[in-house]
This record gives C-alpha cells, sequence and structure tokens, in this order.
C-alpha cells in the first residue's frame, strides 16, 4: 500500500501540511504516517516528556482533522527523538513513503545564513517532497511545472499527475537569452531566433524520451527569466502547486545554489513539489 509521510512542528504551518497530508492520502489511498522529532541534544528526562506529550497531541489533531475529512485515510503517529532532518528523512526511507510533506519553516534572522531543517531534510529525502504552505481548499486543480527538459523536470511531472491526477499540468520552459540587452540595441528579433530553435529542439528530444502521463500538453516556451516566467505562469493558470525537478548529478544541494531556487523553497509562491530523478 502507498505510504505518505507527514512532518510537523505543530506550529499553524505545520497544521496545514497535516490537512493536505489527510486530504492527499484519502484521495489517493494512501496509508499516512504522522511524525515530529524531539531534538535529541536535550536532556533525556526532558526530550522524553516532550516526546509524549506530542505524541499525545499529534493523536488529538489527527483524530480532529480525520472526523472532517472524506474517506478518512488509516493513520499512525510516530514521534522520535533524533536530529530532526536525519529523522524525517530516515523514516521516509524505512517506511518506503510515497511523498513525504512539510509546513513552512519559519525564518529567523540567521536562517537566511544557513540551510533550515526544512532545507536538510528536502535534501536528503529519498522520495519526493511537498511543501505545503497554502489552507487546504479541495484538491489541487491547476498545477505549473517548471521544465528545463532534464529527467528530474519530467519526473516532477509524473509525480504531479499522480498527487493530482485531475489537476490541469501546465508545463513550462523559460528561454534565458543572454546579452539580450544587448543584442537589442543593435539586432532584430531574428537575433532571438537561435535561442528559440535550440528551445524547440530540446523540448521535441525530452518529449521523444520521457516518459509522460496522458493529458499533459506540449512544453511552453517562454522567452525570461525563471522566476518571470513562473510568477506569470502561476498567475494565468490560479495554480495552487508548482512542480520542479532537482537534478541527480547535484542532488538538491546543487539545484539549490541559485538563488532564485533557493528562494523558491524559503519562501515558496504557492506549494511547491520537489522531485528527484528516480524518486517518483
Amino acid at each position: 500500500m502507498t505510504t505518505y509521510l507527514v512532518a510537523t512542528d505543530l506550529s499553524e504551518r505545520g497544521d496545514r501540511a497535516l490537512q493536505r497530508a489527510f486530504d492527499l492520502a484519502a484521495r489517493n489511498g494512501a496509508e499516512l504516517v504522522l511524525t515530529s522529532v524531539v531534538d535529541d541534544t536535550l536532556p533525556d528526562d526532558i526530550a522524553q516528556r516532550l516526546s509524549a506529550e506530542i505524541a499525545a497531541r499529534l493523536e488529538r489533531m489527527a483524530a480532529a482533522i480525520a472526523a472532517t475529512t472524506p474517506g478518512t485515510p488509516s493513520y499512525r503517529v510516530d514521534v522520535r527523538i533524533a536530529d530532526p532532518a536525519q529523522a524525517i528523512a530516515g523514516l521516509a526511507a524505512e517506511t518506503g513513503a510515497a511523498l513525504l510533506m512539510l509546513g513552512l519553516h519559519r525564518l529567523g534572522g540567521f536562517d537566511l545564513m544557513r540551510d533550515t531543517t526544512m532545507q536538510r531534510v528536502a535534501r536528503m529525502s529519498p522520495c519526493p517532497v511537498l511543501l505545503v504552505r497554502e489552507p487546504v481548499d479541495g484538491p489541487y486543480r491547476n498545477v505549473v511545472a517548471a521544465i528545463d527538459f532534464s529527467p528530474a523536470a519530467a519526473a516532477a511531472v509524473r509525480m504531479a499527475a499522480q498527487i493530482a491526477p485531475d489537476a490541469r499540468i501546465r508545463p513550462v520552459h523559460a528561454m534565458h537569452v543572454p546579452y539580450k540587452t544587448l543584442m537589442a540595441r543593435s539586432g532584430t528579433a531574428a537575433d532571438f531566433a537561435p535561442f528559440r530553435r535550440e528551445a524547440e529542439s530540446a523540448r521535441a528530444a525530452w518529449h521523444e524520451a520521457e516518459r509522460l502521463p496522458a493529458g499533459v500538453p506540449e512544453v511552453e516556451i517562454v522567452e525570461g527569466s525563471m522566476a518571470e516566467v513562473i510568477s506569470e505562469a502561476l498567475h494565468r493558470e490560479q495554480a495552487t502547486l508548482l512542480a520542479l525537478g532537482a537534478h541527480a548529478r547535484s542532488g538538491i544541494s546543487g539545484w539549490l545554489t541559485g538563488s532564485h531556487c533557493t528562494g523558491l523553497m524559503r519562501d515558496p509562491p504557492c506549494d511547491l513539489l520537489i522531485v528527484r530523478p528516480g524518486s517518483a
């Protein structure tokens, strides 16, 4: 049976992740594991007491959400005392989770200079990660997939279709034109044609090579920066989920080195699905 894992710090943001987890598990017939992790640097007696209190609170929260969720999935609570990022990633591997859901991390001043626990979990997770930003208002209906014509991007499209089978998925590619400003001063629109031909060739090869879900349209190629193209697509489609891939050759750590991608994880514009090839 498919298993979903949701990790929460019991904050309001974590509550949204719990609600989305119950919604997706009920819709997709998955078993649900709820976890929270007590930091193992605490004294043992305090950690043990907190663990018991958190487990009881999670049980109450789960029961309340389950009571209002049609087709309530089976679920269990598993609270651990450990390093949070390692424990959550380890539990995802232990349970064979098909999806790990997290609430957004509340940023503090020092978080701007170092990885948050959320980023560490996403980097270490053996399965796709869904960062839940928004309150749950039914299933995902419109999804934007950021496409760079990699296997990771195809995996992200497939996973989005799995968790939101009735959603409209719009794949978009940001076509970068180097030195665009200088070219525009002295050239014509024809100067941009080689970049579009290159993108169209990559698109054709990607569609030919990758197994994509039925009904997913051809990738739309839009000239502009990734930030601009994603923002415009999300607004146009009124999307509540953004799906993107993390490259296997460098992992999420390498993928996050770009300032825009780092910003997406720290403050996503909507719910964010991160997928590596082979994890979906």
